[in-house]
């Protein structure tokens, strides 16, 4: 997705996505909201790798801004990110487990979330 794995001196990086299944190149400084602490306000690094801080500041961007993104479904997100189709099924019976490993056998990316506000 890095069109190179340096940073160029003028601290930019290019990242290429997918928007509406086009491929898009997604131009970007190399600074990062944070907080009064100095910490990122969205994605936290593992160390001092940025590689998830821009690929997230690279899909705000494409998106118009970081508020247009918080809450999104993982599938459009990886649709995004990798610009394969994606789909999302809900369920609350044993079916989830067999379709993940269909998922997994057919070596698709895969996400899995639940709904916070779900009491079941």
């Amino acid at each position: 997705m890095f069109v190179s794995d340096q940073m160029n001196k003028e601290g930019v990086f290019a990242i290429k996505m997918f928007k509406n299944g086009e491929k898009q190149t997604v131009v970007l400084d190399n600074y990062v909201p944070c907080d009064e602490t100095g910490e990122p306000c969205f994605s936290k690094a593992n160390g001092n790798e940025l590689r998830v801080i821009l690929l997230e500041k690279a899909w705000a961007k494409l998106h118009g801004s970081y508020e247009r993104i918080i809450g999104g479904q993982a599938h459009l997100t990886l649709r995004d990110l990798v610009g394969a189709p994606s789909f999302e099924f809900e369920t609350t019976d044993d079916e989830a487990f067999a379709r993940i490993l269909e998922g997994e056998h057919l070596n698709y990316a895969m996400a899995a979330g639940i709904n916070p506000l779900d009491k079941n």
